[in-house]
């Protein structure tokens, strides 16, 4: 997900002409590469606002009736992924993406981490609703698995959806009078939630298999040693004493591999010091092993969008 500096977007009214244009491209600001298939419009003005909280983006939807389908096309870029977290308010909203149907109600929760062309929304009257759309490589780096299914279903007796749920509400009042430093603990807050809500939904790999014991061992030592130098799946088999096939089946557990792993623990190794340090950009590239600044320039606008100095720029505490 694009990395932008912080911005509210409003989306006033709705027609077929015109507004329903800036529509289409908020829509696809927030949710990715979707078209919007327009409907009629009934009642009052509508409005979609937008605000960043880091690198993360939430916003308040009063939503017209409107179809809106995914469209990925063939060049679609897997390490620019994101999570979109969507929470009911008012209305009727009926979902489906990575072949799973389902309404959107007050305090439904749905947390869509894939989909395929013609996957999408439909809005037959109105609703109200807010999104947190998550770049994927912050879960990952938070711990969660990257086999997420594509799209997970929540209802609010859910303990931790009921806590997300008034921290995204506290969030969208609070983040506009908030300093940086504030609206990175909130960005952390709302990355640990999302997390810990999938987590909780999917089980945690930790304890399932011996197999699993060993990825866990393994996840640890990548975490010690990022710092020491590249790590290559032969390093990880001779430090644990088994063969790189184990090494192999251990992270295919969660759909991983060992170099998505690691990159993504750095990228996010990274994106902290960015945020947190006045480090140089070469600095932190020597750090965390990367060949020169160059390199990282390249890796983290894959992941992020964009380079790390304009991520500093707009984000840097």
């Amino acid at each position: 997900m694009t990395a932008t500096a912080a911005t509210e977007i409003e989306v006033l009214d709705f027609e077929p002409a015109g507004p329903g244009a800036r529509w289409e491209t908020a829509v696809r600001d927030v949710s990715g590469p979707m078209t919007v298939q327009h409907r009629k419009r009934r009642g009052n003005a509508t409005r979609l606002r937008s605000r960043d909280v880091g690198d993360l983006q939430l916003a308040d939807w009063d939503c017209p009736p409107l179809q809106s389908v995914l469209s990925l096309g063939k060049d679609r870029d897997a390490e620019r992924d994101v999570v979109v977290v969507v929470a009911g308010d008012w209305g009727d909203e009926r979902l489906s993406f990575a072949g799973t149907d389902a309404a959107l109600v007050n305090g439904t929760v749905v947390v869509v981490t894939g989909g395929y062309d013609g996957d999408g929304f439909s809005v037959p009257e109105r609703v109200r609703k807010r999104t947190l759309t998550l770049p994927r490589a912050a879960l990952l780096a938070a711990g969660c698995d990257a086999n997420i299914p594509g799209c997970l279903v929540l209802e609010q007796d859910r303990p931790l959806v009921g806590v997300l749920l008034r921290v995204l509400d506290e969030a969208w009042s609070r983040v506009p009078g908030m300093n940086t430093s504030e609206v990175e603990a909130t960005r952390g807050a709302l990355v640990a939630l999302t997390a810990g809500i999938i987590r909780a939904e999917t089980g945690s790999v930790t304890g399932r298999s011996a197999l699993a014991a060993l990825r866990a061992q393994i996840d640890n030592w990548i975490t010690r040693n990022l710092r020491s130098g590249p790590i290559h799946i032969e390093d990880l088999a001779a430090a644990h004493n088994v063969s790189t096939r184990t090494v192999h089946r251990a992270f295919s557990l969660t759909g991983d591999t060992m170099t998505a792993v690691v990159r993504a623990r750095r990228m996010a190794a990274v994106r902290e010091e960015l945020v947190n340090s006045n480090m140089t950009i070469a600095t932190i590239a020597h750090r965390w092993c990367y060949y020169d600044p160059s390199h990282l320039r390249r890796e983290f606008h894959r992941c992020f969008g964009v380079s790390p100095s304009e991520y500093r720029e707009s984000h840097g505490c």
